[in-house]
């Protein structure tokens, strides 16, 4: 597939010469100006590369690269232009983070050449992209398959937490929103530093004394201090960090910081992370939103907005796809558990809103063969 060109300039004579010659090589479409060109991007995209000219009417090229940077960040940007003042430059570069700069009129050849070279920084770009959101993204599931496998609950609630969390950074226009799916599945494994009779206490809502108390608010430092040690996961330590800190300010860690000052990450899932524990009160995920709105000094209120978004939206798709009861021979990796799964002395295996994965078939299959399971299974999805 050939690499697909934005060209944008108010010539058409000129958008239409170069089209008639790199069509060879590239994938061409042009614009007539900024604003034609930000809708082309949105309808057409996504391009590997944009190609603007400076001295436009209505929208120059630096105000229409700083918003195709911001809208379209993968793609690579080249300006193209007859004023080669050092100011204009600059310009560009701080505010549209220009790959390159052709002076006009640019030779097709040179043009060819600055696109080959453009297109491969595209490549690295989104291969990059692709090695941590999605190779890294996938060794983590798997890492939480395993530990969800020892302590189901914690494990299992972080699953959970992470299909919101991400559907919620989406709703509010983050950049990376795998980030927060991520910092969901890994917030709890704090937890497992801590002795087995705290654990089952947090687990239980039971009493902490004040030391139990002081070892629970660490958990989350301890998770980040853990993840940190992972390249590139800095801003998923400090979601962690700041997932028991109240709006306000109040709560952990005691660092002055409240409010906007407050990491979106750990706003978000400070969120999640009480909706998964109030769920099995309320019942009703809508209502459990509605009832945390009240805390207007515990939430970020424009988060509990963008989740009572995405809920009804996902009320919907619920809707069209209806809970299957399935045996556990039919259970596969991708279904999500409407109910927990458990032995046949009533011992839980794998929690409710847990997302089956290959570790939790095998564990399952397992409990099989010595206990017995309990059928039929609640599930969506798969």
């Amino acid at each position: 597939m050939k690499p697909r060109i934005l060209l944008v300039d108010d010539e058409e004579n000129l958008l239409q010469g170069y089209t008639r010659v790199l069509r060879g090589k590239f994938a061409v479409d042009t614009a007539l100006g900024g604003e034609p060109a930000l809708q082309a991007m949105a309808d057409r995209g996504p391009y590997a590369v944009v190609v603007s000219d400076m001295r436009m009417p209505g929208m120059d090229g630096v105000t229409f690269l700083a918003k195709a940077m911001r809208l379209f960040p993968d793609t690579v940007r080249i300006m193209l232009t007859g004023n080669a003042d050092q100011g204009t430059a600059m310009e560009a570069v701080n505010q549209g983070e220009v790959f390159r700069f052709l002076t006009k009129p640019c030779e097709v050849e040179q043009l060819a050449r600055t696109l080959e070279h453009a297109v491969r920084q595209h490549q690295l770009i989104t291969a990059e992209k692709s090695l941590v959101e999605d190779t890294l993204k996938g060794a983590i599931r798997m890492l939480v398959e395993l530990l969800s496998c020892l302590d189901p609950i914690s494990f299992g609630r972080a699953q959970a937490m992470a299909a919101h969390a991400e559907a919620i950074g989406h709703e509010m226009g983050m950049e990376n929103p795998w980030v927060l799916s991520i910092a969901s599945i890994l917030s709890q494994i704090g937890i497992l530093t801590v002795p087995e009779g705290v654990a089952i206490k947090l687990h239980t809502g039971a009493f902490l004394n004040s030391h139990e108390r002081e070892l629970a608010n660490r958990i989350p430092e301890i998770g980040a201090d853990l993840i940190r040690n992972i390249p590139r996961l800095e801003e998923v330590a400090e979601a962690v960090l700041y997932m028991n800190k109240n709006f306000n300010g109040t709560g952990f860690p005691e660092d002055g910081r409240k409010e906007e000052a407050i990491p979106i990450g750990g706003r978000i899932l400070r969120v999640v992370w009480d909706f998964e524990r109030l769920l099995s009160k309320f019942g009703n995920p809508l209502a459990t939103v509605r009832d945390m709105e009240g805390r207007t000094s515990w939430y970020d209120l424009d988060v509990l907005r963008a989740f009572t978004r995405c809920l009804m939206a996902q009320e919907v798709e619920t809707q069209i796809a209806p809970a299957q009861q399935i045996g556990l021979h039919e259970l596969r990796t991708g279904h999500v558990l409407l109910a927990g799964i458990e032995t046949m002395e009533g011992m839980l295996v794998i929690p409710e809103s847990t997302t089956i994965g290959m570790a939790h078939l095998q564990k399952l299959r397992n409990f099989a063969r010595l206990s017995g399971i309990r059928e039929p299974i609640l599930v969506a999805g798969g």
